[in-house]
């Protein structure tokens, strides 16, 4: 129904407006941006794995299990550890979009 629709997409504006994706250039609490050409996609800045040797197998691995939030993890890990790494973005984005995180899916797709 149309109220559904619209409720839907209050939702999401508000999700958007919480982590500052509507102003370019504020940075989330408990987020930080890679840099400039990454614009948009906001990375946890705590996680445990960020220096975790083969972070992209075990994201893999995290993935098979449909443990989505640590293969989240994961997977940034492995992106800020090696930034041209197509392959971790694209199953980045394919897990941001199993994790109904829409807008994260497309930017880190879009990367």
């Amino acid at each position: 129904s149309d109220t559904e629709f619209w409720d839907k997409m209050q939702a999401e504006w508000e999700e958007m407006a919480r982590r500052n994706w509507i102003s370019e250039n504020q940075e989330t609490p408990g987020q930080v941006t890679i840099s400039t050409i990454e614009k948009g996609y906001y990375f946890h800045t705590e996680n445990p794995f960020k220096d975790w040797p083969g972070a992209f197998e075990e994201g893999l691995k995290k993935m098979k299990e449909g443990d989505l939030p640590l293969t989240i993890l994961y997977l940034e890990a492995a992106i800020l550890q090696e930034p041209n790494d197509a392959e971790a973005w694209q199953f980045l984005g394919i897990t941001q979009a199993e994790n109904e995180n829409e807008q994260a899916a497309i930017v880190a797709l879009q990367r």
